[in-house]
């Protein structure tokens, strides 16, 4: 039948190249196997118009003509280098490693190479190719880099995503082993990171399926973790401004239980973290005087096991933040006197687990450890932009403090300062990135 989808339920590329699909979503394992992009479950519908000429017969296959097709044909095409063909059908080589190594081992027809991962955020509408007509690679030039502000209480939709993966393969004059291909993924972002929503990443599929070949790093684990928090947090937000009633008491004793459970998730990871097989160092200690950055207003910076370490501790810090104020405020709404329980205004709850409240009141000293540990952060990454999240939650905190008092001011100075110094470490990379050629081996949008 004409304009309706067939019987066939797997993936549009497994279809085109009939063969059967694995069915793995959001893509399968057919084409991850195989090196192919998949393209997708969804399907195109096709009308197919008769003409009396035609006495009812037409094509069972029609020719389409979409831009989709003309993209992939361009993704396709082969990299012509000095004295040999390079396809961009790439794949990682086996062990599969995290995906947020900063190098890995790039395979296709005839060659593997070693490539160093970057990462950019930037106006992909800005971007400008200087193609060469000679084969499919280009130059690029990059707007001026910017480190953008994530806003801590930021409304709107949860994910509009654009990313476009380009790569540049070492020729036959560089080094063997060396890391002379950059495989720069340069993305605009808006997300709800500080909505307090819940977010699709959270389902089950997401924090499963794209991990059945990759595995799974420490700070994967942690945004499991981190991924049960905006629930917890919107449902709090809506109960405490609520007239303070035994339902609501009774509410907020649930949702502290919740914040207690992931307390102690977060306690679990932690030592995961402390007692890695391999590892004789603690995750991080003190760096000698002279050996950090600016002293003032942060004595001894912190120093890390390697640079993947630095971010899940700096994340670690950063997602103590809203649930330490979280559990303080549902504590301190417990304990307020009721106003339909007159004349026993006093709740009587069953029994709460013993805490210390100013033990969950330490914004500024878990925002001061992100602060100690940035700079070796900084200097360890080449995606630069993973930095902003503890930035702007770290800043949130200060500034909050300088509103009611003159503490923090130091503190927002050096944060700002720090801000410069990451957009340099932006520039730097995009003016690399600028020095090389590249062809371009995905084009990806997604919006949630």
């Amino acid at each position: 039948m004409v304009g309706v989808p067939g019987k066939y339920k797997g993936c549009e590329t497994c279809r085109r190249r009939r063969v059967k699909c694995s069915n793995e979503r959001p893509i399968c394992n057919n084409c991850v196997n195989s090196g192919r992009q998949c393209e997708g479950y969804e399907r195109e519908r096709v009308f197919i118009t008769g003409t009396p000429e035609a006495k009812g017969r037409v094509a069972s296959h029609p020719k389409r003509a979409s831009s989709a097709n003309k993209s992939k044909a361009k993704a396709a095409a082969v990299f012509q280098g000095p004295g040999r063909d390079f396809n961009p059908q790439l794949v990682p080589t086996e062990p599969l490693t995290s995906a947020w190594d900063d190098s890995m081992m790039l395979s296709g027809p005839g060659i593997v190479t070693p490539v160093l991962l970057t990462g950019l955020q930037t106006d992909l509408q800005n971007v400008v190719e200087q193609s060469n007509a000679q084969d499919s690679k280009f130059d690029v030039l990059l707007p001026a880099y910017a480190a953008s502000e994530l806003q801590a209480h930021a409304t709107g939709g949860e994910l509009n995503a654009r990313a476009r993966c380009l790569v540049r393969l070492g020729d036959d004059n560089d080094e063997h082993g060396s890391t002379g291909g950059y495989c720069a993924f340069l993305y605009e972002v808006s997300s709800a990171l500080f909505s307090r929503r819940d977010g699709f990443l959270s389902q089950q599929d997401w924090m499963s399926t794209p991990w059945k070949w990759h595995p799974k790093s420490p700070l994967d684990h942690l945004l499991d973790v981190v991924l049960r928090l905006p629930p917890i947090l919107a449902a709090a937000a809506d109960l405490l401004p609520q007239p303070a009633t035994m339902t609501r008491c009774l509410e907020a004793q649930g949702l502290l239980q919740s914040c207690f459970v992931i307390k102690m998730q977060f306690h679990e990871w932690l030592q995961s973290i402390i007692l890695a097989p391999g590892s004789h160092q603690p995750p991080y200690w003190y760096q000698e005087p002279g050996q950090g950055g600016s002293e003032i207003p942060f004595a001894d910076p912190y120093a890390f096991r390697d640079g993947l370490t630095a971010l899940v501790m700096l994340y670690y810090w950063m997602a103590h933040i809203p649930l330490h104020r979280c559990i303080n405020s549902l504590h301190g709404a417990m304990f307020r006197p009721v106003v339909d329980a007159y004349p026993d205004m006093w709740s009587k709850l069953p029994p709460n687990p013993q805490i210390d409240p100013t033990h969950y009141q330490n914004g500024c000293e878990l925002a001061a450890n992100i602060c100690r540990g940035l700079d070796f952060a900084l200097g360890g990454t080449t995606q630069p932009d993973v930095l902003l999240a503890p930035v702007a939650v770290a800043l949130n905190v200060y500034r909050d403090v300088s509103a009611t008092s003159q503490d923090g001011l130091f503190e927002i100075m050096w944060l700002e300062a720090f801000q410069k110094r990451l957009a340099h470490k932006g520039q730097h990379i995009a003016n690399i990135l600028q020095q090389q050629p590249l062809f371009e081996v995905a084009n990806v949008r997604s919006r949630s």
